[in-house]
């Protein structure tokens, strides 16, 4: 099996095997490692059962434990990584990631003052910043209080919400994506300059560049050391 196999219960996902690990007999069974997938929940029969696996007497586990894909009397659900795209619990856990994640972008940090004129972290405000201006207003202003050595204590309600509205206008502006620059001919993307070949590595293919860069990261982590072309 490709991917992975997700086995659910009460609309939740209880385990997660490599696909390529995962065998499927003949009679539909779902085995990993050498052992069946089984669905066990009454505790009586847990400690015999994990004795039947470990002696290899599979033959005295009851039929309905085991696991096939699909819905089982076991109780769980099994399937694949085109089965799970369209299962209701990944409906349900697409849905709330897809909150958590835009409850996520509205968190943001108001620099409010330094702190030991520098020798400390800074006052700030960390929070969701669609919240209710007076609510924002009045927690900024707490921790301008109650902090530790802040050095700008005294500041006016409009000194504040200055900070909140410029934070809130650079939250809401859409960043733009970054472009690669468009160089023109004689580029060399080997040297990153203009040499028009003098190199002796010519290259128009932007490619050159990052397969560097990853080659370049990838000795840095192995070896702490970056390759040195020349």
């Amino acid at each position: 099996m490709r991917g992975v196999l997700r086995c659910v219960r009460d609309g939740k996902v209880v385990l997660t095997l490599p696909g390529p690990s995962v065998t499927i007999k003949g009679d539909g069974t779902i085995w990993y490692s050498g052992n069946p997938v089984l669905g066990v929940t009454d505790p009586t029969i847990k400690d015999q059962i994990a004795k039947d696996i470990k002696s290899g007497n599979y033959d005295n586990i009851p039929a309905d434990m085991f696991t096939r894909l699909g819905d089982n009397p076991n109780g769980l659900w099994a399937g694949d990584d085109d089965a799970w795209r369209t299962h209701p619990a990944k409906c349900v856990a697409d849905k709330k990631e897809a909150v958590r994640k835009e409850e996520e972008r509205k968190l943001v940090t108001i620099y409010l003052s330094s702190r030991g004129w520098g020798d400390f972290s800074p006052c700030e405000w960390h929070g969701d910043i669609t919240r209710p201006d007076a609510e924002i207003l009045g927690e900024c202003r707490d921790a301008l209080n109650s902090e530790h050595d802040v050095d700008i204590v005294n500041q006016s309600d409009d000194e504040i919400m200055s900070k909140i509205v410029e934070t809130r206008k650079k939250w809401a502006t859409p960043k733009e994506p970054i472009k690669e620059p468009a160089y023109g001919p004689g580029y060399c993307y080997s040297c990153e300059s203009y040499c028009y070949g003098d190199c002796g590595n010519y290259s128009t293919d932007p490619g050159v560049k990052y397969r560097r860069d990853l080659r370049d990261y990838q000795r840095e982590q192995d070896y702490g050391v970056q390759e040195v072309e020349g």
